[in-house]
């Protein structure tokens, strides 16, 4: 049987505080942007029970400020996503902490010299930021690695049931940049799933 009717599903990336330092892809940007993809469906890395609750105090600023609120003044329909809390920032001692923090101030350069959402998402800086983000989970301490793989592995999976249960469907998941690449490569596993830049959504 040939698929036809696949859903369509975007991942876009955010880049928490950034966004509201004065930067091409600002809280504005991002907020004229989803406006403008108006997707049927936007996950949000974010549990039912923070939801259900409207426990919105610990989500980053771009879901409190933005999108939330984008959806409550719209017809868009939020889906929570995360299975848990999200993994922590990371952390080490000595060299690897002076590591990390220099890897963290050249990703910020990256994205604060970005001229637009496009190049956050795709291109060159994207994929090198990516591999920096790699670096630091790898170089912090604790788990954060398995952490952040199970937690994009759970992510996934309820994007995946999501598409299946609404075929046809056009879904933006916006997700912290650092989780872009991971839960594309993922979501491209499935013949049922469509995985768009979010330009084409």
């Amino acid at each position: 049987m040939v698929q036809t009717n696949k859903t369509r599903v975007a991942v876009l990336g955010t880049l928490a505080e950034f966004h509201q330092e004065p930067i091409a892809y600002d809280m504005g940007a991002l907020l004229e942007l989803v406006a403008e993809v108006n997707p049927d469906l936007l996950c949000l890395d974010m549990t039912r029970e923070q939801w259900e609750q409207r426990a919105f105090e610990e989500l980053p600023p771009e879901y409190q400020e933005a999108l939330l609120p984008l959806a409550h003044q719209t017809d868009i329909v939020v889906v929570p996503v995360a299975g848990g809390q999200s993994p922590p920032q990371p952390v080490a001692s000595g060299w690897k902490g002076r590591v990390i923090a220099w890897l963290r101030n050249r990703i910020a350069t990256l994205q604060r010299t970005a001229p637009g959402p496009g190049a956050i998402n795709q291109g060159w800086r994207h994929d090198l930021a990516n591999h920096l983000y790699g670096w630091i989970r790898r170089l912090s301490e604790g788990d954060l690695e398995k952490r952040t793989r199970d937690h994009t592995v759970q992510l996934t999976q309820s994007v995946v049931e999501l598409a299946l249960r609404d075929p046809g469907s056009r879904v933006l998941v916006v997700v912290n940049i650092q989780y872009c690449h991971i839960i594309r490569h993922r979501l491209r596993a499935y013949v049922a799933i469509q995985v768009s830049a979010y330009q084409d959504l």
